[in-house]
């Protein structure tokens, strides 16, 4: 009896030994636990919460969007059509330059024979070689050769213009709508009243920049010829003149079809978006250039009506939309509110 007795006592200390080990480590893990619990506690949650799902919204840059509405992207005008705007004028008044370069030279030598006999009491012929009278009779054919080649010009490209600025905005409007519009139904605001009056009367604007080119500068040009032919002091030395007169005429030319096409482009698509509904737009202030305006600078994410555009020239006490000052990059953002979008 003592032998049994003593050989199951090992086999009950082993289980009392197993439970006490079990039961330790139970206490090990629910100490465990609250380690991690008192620390979670003691952390702020850093997670992150899943953004909410607003309806009909694009990017805004505004602080705090609103639901229910729709913040179309930049809509921005085909700049390329007016650099290829403002080449095709610097060519021509490139070769508009040279023929006048060439006739100034001829008429400093022409001999006396073609001199026309002044009348009785009139100043003595200049000593250019040239009297006024042929000198004015060939600048006057010079200038009406290039207004007609001007005026094609400008229709030509007047024509370009609409044509680029339509396809370019309707384009990016069908982009910016696609889930709310239909590709038909951007195209009918063409046919709005206000829209085809903006075209037309932005055709005629450009055509007119354009024809009044080869008038001014060829008149200016008549006019010191014959300044230089009456006073003597020579023809020859309107060269440089004529050079200087280029190279500011094709800066300026360059910078005047790309504003056009900016203005154009920007009234074009203002009415387009009111012609769809929309009241409102946000102010993108387009960074790159070399002395940004202040004014348009604090315009930035701001929003502004349609119909009571803000100061665009503090000078002047201007108003009007993005783009619509001179050399102005600035975009416009147009907003669309859905009566159904808080549902």
């Amino acid at each position: 009896m003592k032998a049994a007795t003593s050989s199951r006592s090992p086999e009950k200390a082993l289980a009392r030994v197993n439970a006490d080990a079990t039961r330790l480590r139970a206490r090990i893990a629910e100490l465990e636990r609250e380690k991690r619990m008192a620390r979670t506690v003691r952390q702020p949650d850093r997670t992150v919460p899943a953004p909410i799902a607003v309806p009909f919204q694009l990017a805004d840059p505004r602080r705090e969007p609103r639901i229910g509405e729709k913040v179309l992207p930049p809509l921005t005008p085909p700049v390329r059509l007016g650099m290829q705007m403002g080449a095709a004028i610097v060519r021509e008044l490139r070769a508009m330059t040279i023929e006048t370069r060439r006739l100034v030279r001829e008429l400093a030598r022409e001999p006396e024979s073609t001199r026309s006999v002044p009348p009785l009491g009139a100043m003595d012929a200049p000593a250019d070689g040239v009297s006024v009278d042929v000198a004015q009779r060939r600048m006057e054919a010079l200038k009406k050769r290039y207004q007609q080649r001007f005026a094609a010009l400008a229709d030509e490209w007047s024509r370009k213009m609409i044509a680029g600025v339509e396809q370019q905005s309707t384009a990016q409007l069908n982009i910016g709508l696609r889930d709310v519009a239909e590709r038909m139904e951007i195209h009918a605001t063409m046919a709005e009243p206000r829209v085809r009056a903006i075209v037309e009367s932005a055709a005629q604007a450009s055509t007119q920049l354009i024809t009044r080119i080869p008038e001014q500068y060829l008149g200016e040009v008549q006019i010191a010829v014959m300044s230089a032919i009456t006073t003597g002091s020579g023809l020859d030395k309107l060269v440089p003149y004529l050079t200087k007169r280029y190279e500011d005429d094709a800066r300026h030319a360059h910078l005047v079809a790309l504003d056009q096409v900016r203005r154009v482009s920007e009234n074009v698509n203002a009415a387009r978006v009111q012609a769809l509904g929309s009241e409102e737009f946000v102010w993108i202030h387009v960074g790159g250039e070399r002395y940004p305006r202040r004014l348009h600078q604090s315009y930035h994410g701001r929003v502004f009506r349609y119909d009571a555009p803000p100061v665009i020239d503090e000078r002047t006490g201007d108003t009007g939309l993005p783009g619509a000052a001179i050399n102005c990059r600035c975009r416009q953002r147009a907003i669309l509110k859905f009566t159904h979008g808080n549902t």
